[in-house]
């Protein structure tokens, strides 16, 4: 439980210095700091890119300031729940991500290494979603990849069934059904399955280092920006706000 808490202060922190304390021209937080790209396309409209991307940065501060809080431990939290929980949160905004970079036709192999963590979290959500023959173990144990030594000793019984990233990226990318047929005779009343996740102060540092990233490629490229002034801005936005 302890290492679980440490986990989770450490991720709080680094998503507030890097999401909503970081220093932008403008003083804005990282995703606002998108309006800046369109700037020179108007003077009185408004983007709609960087206050949709900042709900999803608020609810993920709000989760995790209420998952710092002490009484949110009371009840024995497990790892599953916590991960889960916030993997999701996490989830829904990569997934906007994901739907900027085709509109605006970002090249799948663009940057690949820097945003290798937004298809990280979506084959874990993948995994969580749709848990193919997971659902017939018993009683799986959950644990982060940095607990090393805990870590050492699982992968030394060969009697485990260990389930981390490699695992999941060989059955849980796309359907196949020698794939599924495979993974049903590996899992099937299987009661020594151990399922180790990605700890969370590493994927938080590099989900919030991935978004930034992405934030520059757009705020840095004309042809993006051109792309998304015309689907996302609103024309004398603050002028019917004054009407009103």
């Amino acid at each position: 439980m302890d290492y679980l808490k440490r986990q989770i202060e450490n991720s709080r922190e680094i998503f507030k210095k890097k999401m909503l304390e970081c220093e932008t021209e403008d003083g804005d937080t990282l995703m606002c700091s998108i309006n800046q790209a369109f700037g020179e396309f108007h003077t009185n409209g408004h983007n709609c890119l960087g206050c949709n991307l900042q709900e999803d940065v608020d609810w993920i501060e709000s989760f995790l300031e209420q998952a710092n809080a002490e009484n949110y431990f009371v009840a024995g939290i497990h790892i599953e729940y916590f991960f889960k929980t916030y993997l999701f949160h996490l989830y829904l905004l990569t997934e906007k991500i994901f739907e900027i970079k085709k509109i605006i036709g970002l090249p799948v192999s663009y940057k690949e290494n820097e945003f290798e963590i937004f298809r990280t979290i979506k084959l874990w959500a993948n995994f969580f979603k749709h848990p193919k023959v997971f659902i017939l173990t018993h009683h799986p144990e959950y644990y982060f990849d940095n607990q090393t030594n805990e870590i050492c000793k699982l992968v030394e019984n060969n009697d485990n069934k260990i389930i981390d990233l490699k695992f999941i990226k060989k059955y849980y990318s796309g359907e196949d059904r020698n794939k599924y047929k495979n993974l049903t005779g590996e899992l099937r009343n299987n009661s020594n399955v151990k399922v180790i996740l990605p700890s969370i102060d590493i994927l938080t540092q590099d989900f919030c280092n991935a978004c930034a990233i992405f934030i520059e490629v757009i705020k840095e490229n004309k042809a993006y920006k051109e792309i998304l002034n015309d689907l996302t801005t609103l024309e004398n936005y603050f002028d019917y706000e004054d009407i009103e």
